[in-house]
């Protein structure tokens, strides 16, 4: 089931069962996201060791009219999965393609997930859906 790696995406990665966390929220007024919602403190010491590498993106949500930062971490040697994870989330925001199955599926194998974990997510994404709710990111 997706949802188990929140919290424990450090723990997942130094033990080499995750090689990308990635973080988002909204940029508020002081510009100061949340340690709860980007632990930015809690990989620092391992970004400054250079096991784990950090990578910051933040973009237009024109939707909502906000500025929405993204925080991914990989570890050393396995960036390309960020900056894939990165290139797929701007093609969909671009519109140039949609976010859909082939973007869950995409993504939930860069966070780590399982074949059978991501197809249960798209399962209650479209059943959320098709019930009238937004989709889950």
């Amino acid at each position: 089931m997706i949802g188990p790696h929140e919290g424990k995406e450090l723990e997942l990665m130094l033990a080499g069962k995750k090689h990308l966390a990635v973080f988002c929220d909204a940029i508020p007024e002081n510009g100061i996201i949340p340690e709860e919602i980007i632990p930015e403190k809690k990989f620092e010491p391992f970004v400054k060791q250079g096991q784990i590498v950090r990578l910051c993106h933040e973009s237009q949500d024109k939707t909502h009219n906000v500025i929405v930062r993204r925080v991914l971490f990989a570890l050393k040697g396995h960036e390309w999965m960020a900056h894939a994870f990165l290139w797929m989330h701007e093609e969909c925001l671009s519109k140039r393609r949609p976010f859909d199955d082939a973007y869950e599926y995409f993504v939930g194998r860069l966070l780590g997930y399982s074949e059978e974990d991501i197809s249960e997510f798209i399962t209650k994404v479209r059943y959320k859906n098709s019930a009238g709710s937004a989709p889950l990111r």
